[in-house]
């Protein structure tokens, strides 16, 4: 019996250590892509109603800009959108739609885009899954 109970957790840790070194190598079988070593933004679209003058535009995109935590602001009189990427460590979404609000003296909300028919099928797995196993993949990865 305890003969048996060895040989079986043998079987189980060699078992075990195989999908490991398989997953090491299938991690090392290309080299990490570029965005794997950046620090991931945010983006952010608020919608302005009566944001069409070009001087109202280039005054939200300068004053973004200058916010902490902000890497880029674009404004769209024509759309009446703001488009914000931001870095989430540093500021969020809230106090930027606060930013927007202030600046234009405008109600702002978040842009809301409606799609003509179904929608698309989503993924079954989770994204936390996808990007967890990503990250794994990019640890044990050493070129």
């Amino acid at each position: 019996m305890e003969n048996t109970f060895i040989k079986a957790t043998k079987r189980i840790g060699y078992t075990l250590l195989g999908l490991f070194l398989a997953f090491v190598v299938y991690a090392n079988l290309e080299p990490a892509p570029m965005h794997s070593y950046v620090k991931p933004i945010s983006m952010t679209i608020f919608k302005v109603d009566g944001l069409t003058s070009p001087e109202q535009v280039n005054s939200v995109k300068e004053k973004v800009s200058l916010h902490d935590g902000v890497t880029a602001c674009g404004a769209n009189p024509v759309s009446e959108l703001v488009s914000i990427t931001f870095d989430p460590d540093q500021t969020s979404e809230g106090s930027l739609r606060k930013l927007v609000g202030n600046i234009t003296g405008r109600p702002v909300q978040a842009a809301v885009f409606k799609t003509d028919g179904p929608p698309s099928p989503q993924c079954p797995v989770p994204q936390e899954y996808i990007m967890a196993f990503e990250k794994v993949k990019y640890a044990l990865c050493f070129r």
